[in-house]
């Protein structure tokens, strides 16, 4: 997965929590496609933000895409990362259906990563229900 979380919050573009349901996430996201929708506006700036709403529903949506984005948003706010463990891409599980990799952490949650061509040679992940984060190397 790209690193969505470097400068945009994708809740704050939906104008939700990070605790909304799936249901309140597209309630709001289709209040603001309507309401931004370059067809209906004439400014320049409508277009980016109707982009932006577009990329966050594409995330956000997806309840795997959603964890491993939760997990890095709360990576993000730790500026001291837990690293548990170091561990090479090779030791992951791939799920070809998902088209992710995975490794459970000790606390029984899942380290989540989306399958890239151009996989940066090292990344840390956070895991979805603790504060642990692992670095993987391809």
């Amino acid at each position: 997965m790209e690193d969505n979380t470097s400068s945009t919050d994708y809740y704050q573009i939906l104008q939700c929590e990070r605790t909304a349901s799936a249901e309140e996430l597209k309630k709001s996201y289709q209040r603001l496609v309507l309401l931004f929708h370059p067809d209906k506006k004439d400014e320049k700036d409508s277009d980016k933000l109707f982009l932006l709403i577009q990329k966050a529903w594409s995330v956000l949506r997806d309840p795997n895409s959603r964890r491993q984005y939760d997990a890095e948003l709360t990576c993000q706010e730790h500026s001291e990362l837990l690293i548990y463990e170091t561990i090479s891409l090779d030791q992951m599980q791939y799920d070809a259906v998902e088209d992710i990799y995975m490794y459970t952490c000790r606390c029984g949650g899942t380290y989540l990563l989306d399958r890239s061509d151009t996989m940066p040679a090292k990344v840390i992940i956070g895991c979805d229900e603790c504060s642990f984060s692992i670095e993987v190397n391809s």
